[in-house]
């Protein structure tokens, strides 16, 4: 049985050197690309702690708003302020830059006692961007998902490495200011008149690599 064979014709006008200027740009784009898209990991486990600004916490609850954990989410005191454990679901980012996302479960839900009852914003399912300009957002009162807060990565240590046959990522360090969105909000619901940007605390992140 005869074996098939496609016939390389050479475009009119091209010549040698064009020929294998195109040749190679087909064998750069044919290998580049899975390379570039094995550079993503997806994420599949592990958390995100949050230790409030003492000063960002005092004034809360000078302000009778109590911030509480939203489930699976949990909360432990610390000297002077609060730690908060979100759960991290997922993501996916660049093995190299991570830049990409981190998805979380929980959140925090804001209280103040109004009479007989309670005014309330609720702040859930953090997404953590890894951009040029990282930032946080959240699903705000079980609607919208917003952007609610600058991170900063300038003192950050990060870290990577491989434990019991898993591949981790470590973030520690990481600045979160709430932005003009979450402070207009906050402000709204509970009558409130505080800075339109609040450092909220640092966060440390402990993500696992998905096999």
């Amino acid at each position: 049985m005869k074996a098939s064979s496609i016939a390389l014709r050479r475009p009119a006008g091209l010549g040698l050197l064009g020929l294998a200027l195109v040749l190679g740009l087909s064998l750069f784009v044919l290998v580049a690309a899975p390379q570039a898209q094995a550079a993503k990991v997806n994420l599949n486990g592990m958390r995100t702690t949050l230790t409030t600004d003492p000063g960002t916490t005092s004034a809360l609850f000078g302000a009778g708003i109590i911030p509480l954990p939203m489930a699976p989410s949990s909360i432990a005191p610390t000297a002077d302020a609060a730690r908060y454990t979100f759960p991290i679901t997922g993501g996916r980012v660049d093995a190299k830059t991570l830049a990409g996302r981190i998805t979380h479960s929980g959140g925090i839900l804001l209280a103040q006692r109004d009479g007989m009852g309670w005014k309330a914003l609720s702040l859930g399912k953090f997404t953590i961007h890894i951009t040029g300009a990282p930032y946080l957002s959240a699903v705000v009162n079980g609607g919208d998902r917003l952007t609610i807060a600058d991170l900063d990565l300038g003192d950050a240590q990060i870290r990577k490495y491989a434990k019991g046959g898993r591949a981790f990522v470590s973030i520690k360090n990481v600045g979160v200011t709430l932005n003009a969105t979450a402070m207009g909000a906050l402000n709204a619901t509970f009558g409130t008149a505080l800075p339109d940007n609040v450092k909220l605390g640092t966060a440390n992140v402990l993500a696992r690599v998905a096999h």
